[in-house]
């Protein structure tokens, strides 16, 4: 007896205040897709788990991607705006970035936008390590130049959350090596 593959998984045209509009994109671990928020009147990325039906292990994961992406709150991150679920599957709503990913853009970049994507990159990291955000993944294809020229840190899917983001006062410390002080 052969058994025939399950369905792809498809996501409903309209759920909550969201109406979705087309593929923006699909990765190892999750499709996303624009879509109108019909309440804020305003475009959103809505990323769910890829696959047919995902396990505890990937719900989790993405869990910490969502909690991952809302500790950081900085101008070199995607910002999130909701988390749930629809027919048995998590989602979570993100900002709509118009931009390019740094692995597709033209080459060669002049160094001077090169030191600024740079800079812009290490203030996202720097902004996420303070809240005990560990990205994991950061790569040419999870970053966006924006068309206003910022750029952008995406996809925490792999991220690791340790608890020193929890901390009331001052800056959080992450464990390593320290750098001696410069005079």
């Amino acid at each position: 007896m052969r058994s025939e593959p399950l369905p792809a998984w498809q996501p409903p045209a309209t759920f909550g205040e969201y109406r979705l509009l087309q593929p923006l994109g699909r990765g190892a671990m999750g499709e996303v897709y624009l879509a109108h928020d019909t309440v804020l009147d305003r475009l959103v990325a809505v990323k769910f788990i890829a696959g047919v039906a995902p396990d505890e292990a990937q719900r989790e994961r993405f869990r910490t991607e969502a909690r991952a992406i809302a500790r950081v709150q900085h101008p070199n991150v995607v910002g999130i705006h909701r988390v749930g679920e629809v027919k048995d599957r998590p989602y979570l709503v993100s900002e709509f970035l118009r931009g390019d990913s740094l692995d597709r853009l033209s080459r060669p970049v002049p160094w001077t936008r090169v030191l600024e994507i740079g800079i812009g990159l290490a203030k996202g990291l720097a902004a996420a390590h303070r809240q005990g955000v560990l990205h994991r993944d950061l790569k040419p294809a999870n970053a966006l130049l924006t068309e206003d020229g910022q750029v952008k840190l995406l996809d925490f899917g792999v991220a690791k959350l340790l608890d020193v983001a929890m901390a009331p006062a001052g800056p959080a410390r992450l464990p390593g090596p320290r750098a001696a002080p410069v005079e």
